[in-house]
């Protein structure tokens, strides 16, 4: 085998147990040990909503166990509660920055298999195994999906197979999220609703988990969970691969 980053042969067993400690299945490594170091874990002390790692936050930034930013979404009555808690399991750095980059845009499909073990490991220290949440990937415009090919949301959230993944979401064609600005991307109107066909009385009291790629300003997914809301859910939680 050979890794899925660099190509070179995969010489040695790497598995990410010595990161995630309660990870209980053998999956084959995809990444050499230099493609693996280059991917920062987020680890200590961190936001209780949204994973951003206090050690790289100035102090005034930070609001007890929150940050700024999140302290400020609770302050609006309109976001007050909608989102319960974002786990982001890798900081975004360059390395991982340019990975996705490939992933995305350069249609690579196949370097979504690197985060198989991670985001089954981070899924397992978030949910009960006996009462799983509904996966709710965030959806692209059908114009989105088809100049990608793929809806990378939809890729990442399918390495957790053995879990209900519902597409109830719709979203409308705009310009591309990282192409705007921060204030930007908080002024945009919701591009999200829900699908037509939807039965609301099917998920009331259900905990629900959105999955995206990268938490930016966290705009994106209080909008879906603010579209969720109608619902009746228990909770609304969110898995991103990163944090930015």
């Amino acid at each position: 085998m050979h890794c899925l980053i660099c190509q070179q042969p995969l010489t040695e067993i790497i598995t990410w147990s010595s990161l995630f400690t309660l990870s209980s299945r053998n999956i084959e490594p995809q990444i050499c040990h230099q493609c693996n170091q280059k991917l920062e874990p987020i680890t200590g002390e961190q936001c209780r909503i949204c994973s951003r790692p206090f050690s790289k936050l100035d102090p005034k930034f930070r609001k007890q166990d929150l940050c700024t930013d999140c302290y400020n979404w609770e302050q609006d009555p309109e976001w007050q509660g909608l989102l319960v808690q974002n786990i982001s399991i890798f900081h975004y750095n360059d390395f991982l920055k340019d990975l996705l980059a490939q992933f995305k845009f350069r249609g690579d499909h196949e370097l979504v298999k690197i985060f198989t073990e991670p985001i089954q490991t981070k899924f397992k220290q978030m949910f009960d195994q006996k009462i799983p949440p509904i996966i709710i990937p965030v959806p692209l415009s059908i114009e989105r999906q088809y100049e990608r090919g793929f809806n990378q949301a939809q890729s990442l959230a399918s390495l957790l197979s053995q879990q209900p993944i519902e597409e109830i979401l719709e979203r409308s064609h705009t310009e591309k999220q990282s192409k705007k600005k921060r204030s930007e991307r908080l002024l945009t109107d919701s591009p999200f609703h829900l699908k037509a066909d939807i039965n609301p009385a099917q998920y009331k009291n259900k905990n629900f988990l959105i999955i995206d790629d990268i938490y930016t300003t966290g705009i994106t997914l209080r909008q879906i969970a603010k579209v969720l809301q109608p619902l009746s859910p228990n909770s609304i939680k969110s898995l991103t691969l990163a944090r930015s």
